[in-house]
């Protein structure tokens, strides 16, 4: 659940409600399907995210319930159940206490992409940002992706 939401930028909301019918595990994507008037894509799913799928599905409880993550007793992870389980494993990890909400995943992705030099297009699609203005706040914060602009401009001679 934890990766799922971090590398494709979903809220816990988002990420309780993927259901089996949202992936595509023969051709390595998943459906994000946004709330708050964000924009729902199809993404690519990475190796490691296919392979965590796979052996979920094994370990998953047998129901008729489409829902991706089914609890122990049978029934959809709720949003409540996510933020618990993301506490106590960010709590374990020493994670700060004022960022032990699952949202914190999303800003991260984003803060990581804007670092990597990502272009905001791309982050602003991969977190499913409908105006680029929310996607720009990542930039602003980045001085990675600052830095690595300026270095390109310099070695391509746009800048003296």
């Amino acid at each position: 659940m934890i990766l799922l939401a971090y590398r494709h930028g979903l809220r816990a909301t988002e990420t309780c409600n993927i259901t089996v019918e949202n992936l595509d595990l023969e051709a390595g994507n998943i459906r994000c399907n946004r709330g708050k008037g964000s924009i729902s894509n199809w993404q690519q799913l990475a190796e490691d995210e296919i392979k965590a799928i796979k052996v979920w599905m094994k370990k998953r409880p047998k129901t008729t319930n489409p829902c991706l993550f089914i609890s122990r007793k049978g029934t959809p992870v709720s949003r409540s159940q996510f933020f618990k389980i993301f506490q106590n494993l960010a709590e374990k990890t020493g994670l700060a206490s004022e960022k032990r909400h699952p949202h914190i995943l999303k800003h991260s992705l984003g803060t990581h992409l804007a670092n990597a030099g990502v272009p905001p297009q791309v982050i602003q699609n991969r977190l499913g940002h409908r105006n680029i203005q929310n996607t720009m706040v990542y930039m602003t914060i980045s001085s990675g992706f600052v830095d690595k602009m300026v270095n390109a401009a310099m070695a391509n001679g746009n800048v003296v």
